[in-house]
């Protein structure tokens, strides 16, 4: 019963979005993640439920409602000071990105947290170790014992690579070295050497980390990503939005009144709504 109340409610809100010209592909895998939207068009995952896919829709719409509002959003990912008629654009940008961490899978952001600070752990334990051979090291200054090794050994390609495929010679036989190998490929490296090649190791996946920490940060914050989760969450969780983005939440529904934003008054969206809100209950 309840899988065909959501299957009704995905129809419906695909044949409102084709009723204002826009073109809704359910059968692909989406470009980008669950959903995406261009202009007149919407892709959603054919992989997701109903339930899943009404509610990415809702996401995908409100990114053509900042369309209409403002087109330039396909460039630079739209102003939240057009988005809600203001210059006073901090503090909406900050409860927005509070919900839409609420609403966004945020395990993601605290899976690369947490394997951050292992990693910092792993590289702190290499650091003594090395300090109880070299006193003087510092990670952040030379260490001159260790290239002075270094530069003659193959080990050297391992300072910027995990792995690497070696072959001196044409004739010769490839060799693969690697970080997790380095007591079978480097037997008489002294262990500080190998501990600081590991640190090296530790240190490029930081880096990778703290990449993918700030591309996902950055994606959340682009107020039309911000505005798309304002709207899933307004509609669907009203009273966690107006605790969690009370002033955002004031200006919205002041424009909405006010038919700034297109559709979001129409009748048909309105009856869509009240029936996803009946079927909640």
């Amino acid at each position: 019963m309840a899988e065909e109340r959501n299957r009704i409610r995905k129809l419906n809100f695909i044949k409102y979005l084709k009723s204002l010209g826009i073109e809704v592909h359910n059968n692909t895998k989406a470009r980008g993640n669950a959903g995406f939207c261009l202009k007149n068009r919407i892709d959603i995952s054919k992989n997701l439920s109903d339930e899943d896919a009404f509610r990415v829709l809702l996401h995908e719409f409100a990114h053509f409602v900042h369309y209409k509002l403002e087109p330039s959003l396909l460039k630079n990912g739209g102003s939240l000071g057009i988005l809600f008629d203001t210059d006073n654009t901090k503090q909406i940008e900050n409860e927005l990105y509070e919900l839409s961490l609420k609403i966004f899978d945020s395990r993601i952001l605290s899976k690369i947290e947490g394997m951050k600070k292992e990693i910092k752990d792993k590289i702190s334990e290499k650091k003594d170790l090395i300090k109880s051979f070299y006193p003087d090291f510092q990670i952040s200054k030379k260490f001159r014992e260790f290239d002075r090794y270094i530069r003659h050994s193959d080990a050297k390609y391992l300072l910027k690579y995990d792995r690497v495929i070696i072959k001196k010679f044409w004739f010769a036989k490839k060799k693969l070295i690697g970080i997790t190998s380095l007591k079978k490929d480097f037997p008489d490296m002294p262990e500080s050497f190998s501990a600081y090649l590991v640190l090296k190791s530790l240190e490029r996946k930081r880096n990778r980390l703290n990449a993918r920490s700030s591309k996902i940060k950055r994606y959340l914050k682009k107020p039309t990503e911000l505005f798309a989760r304002f709207i899933q969450s307004y509609y669907s969780d009203y009273e966690m939005t107006k605790l969690t983005a009370p002033v955002s939440l004031n200006l919205f529904e002041k424009l909405k009144e006010q038919n700034y934003y297109r559709y979001l008054n129409d009748k048909e969206f309105i009856l869509l709504l009240n029936d996803n809100a009946q079927a909640e209950k």
